[in-house]
């Protein structure tokens, strides 16, 4: 909530290749503060931690997490408009 915005740094975070993200504010020990590399915030306002991991990586991600699949994993979530549908894969 107290660091640079977002959309400032933005596409600066995008060309990492790896990002570490801590996500919290008073529970996060000052040292993390003084051996990140970024301090962003998502808002000035109040919000939730997951609140603002989920905006920070649609963000990173333009979006695109929602088409993202991954190589051997157990298990496929398909998207539906009533309850919810899970592959196991083998």
């Amino acid at each position: 909530m107290y660091g640079i915005p977002l959309i400032e740094k933005l596409e600066e975070l995008k060309k990492k290749e790896k990002i570490l993200v801590i996500v919290g504010s008073e529970k996060v020990p000052r040292e993390v503060y003084e051996i990140a590399d970024y301090n962003i915030s998502i808002t000035n306002q109040p919000h939730s931690e997951i609140a603002a991991l989920a905006i920070f990586l649609d963000k990173i991600f333009d979006g695109k997490e929602f088409f993202k699949e991954f190589e051997n994993a157990k298990l496929k979530i398909i998207p539906c408009e009533r309850g919810k549908k899970v592959i196991k894969n083998k």
